[in-house]
């Protein structure tokens, strides 16, 4: 469990948005944390695929799908 002390105004504006849509404060909170979160990892993700791509424009090495496979899990 973590306790975060919000802005007043953010503070407001979900409590806003949590009457005019009848959904609970911490499901709108959760919602808007995972939002975050996931654009994060997707902004990760771009900027692990640019970095392979510059090195791989350097020196023309790719690494095999197989390996990559096997490094990161999957069958």
């Amino acid at each position: 469990m973590m306790a975060i002390e919000l802005p007043s105004d953010t503070e407001e504006m979900f409590q806003s948005v949590s009457r005019e849509t009848g959904r609970p404060l911490k499901e709108l909170v959760q919602e808007a944390l995972d939002r975050f979160l996931e654009e994060w990892e997707n902004r990760q993700d771009a900027e692990d695929a640019r970095i392979a791509l510059e090195e791989y424009e350097r020196t023309g090495v790719s690494v095999p799908w197989e390996q990559v496979k096997q490094e990161m899990g999957l069958r």
